[in-house]
């Protein structure tokens, strides 16, 4: 008679525990930047063990399978996410750092062509000029 009793009352606490575990997993995921390395692991450790102990009682080997469970969830869905993220970031920013580097070569190259060709443009008019003075 005392399990029927213990079922409604387990009923809001698996629902408190499942919405805590989500607004800790929501939690660690920010939308402008990433997280810090194993944010989501720990939290979903958390949760997951807070579940566990949730679900199956104060037993201990059911907050260690949750924790377990929920630390897994955590990697797969956070930290691989932004560690995802930061490489593409890094990607973004050697791209851009090739890219300002390519333009300075190439303005490098247009002005050394431009002097080049002021240097010819002034050796070709102090040769007309003595070609025009021995003339004269």
């Amino acid at each position: 008679m005392r399990r029927l009793h213990e079922m409604p009352r387990a009923r809001p606490r698996v629902a408190l525990l499942l919405s805590i575990a989500t607004l800790t997993l929501a939690g660690c995921e920010n939308a402008g930047g990433t997280a810090p390395a194993g944010v989501g692991t720990v939290a979903g450790a958390a949760a997951g063990a807070g579940a566990g102990r949730a679900l199956f009682g104060d037993s201990t080997t059911g907050m260690l399978i949750g924790g377990a469970v929920g630390g897994l969830a955590g990697n797969m869905t956070l930290d691989r996410r932004a560690e995802t993220q930061r490489q593409e970031e890094a990607e973004a920013a050697r791209d851009a750092s090739m890219q300002r580097q390519l333009e300075f070569e190439r303005q490098r190259a247009l002005q050394k062509e431009e002097v080049r060709r002021e240097i010819e443009e002034q050796r070709l008019f102090e040769q007309w000029q003595r070609e025009r003075n021995a003339a004269s």
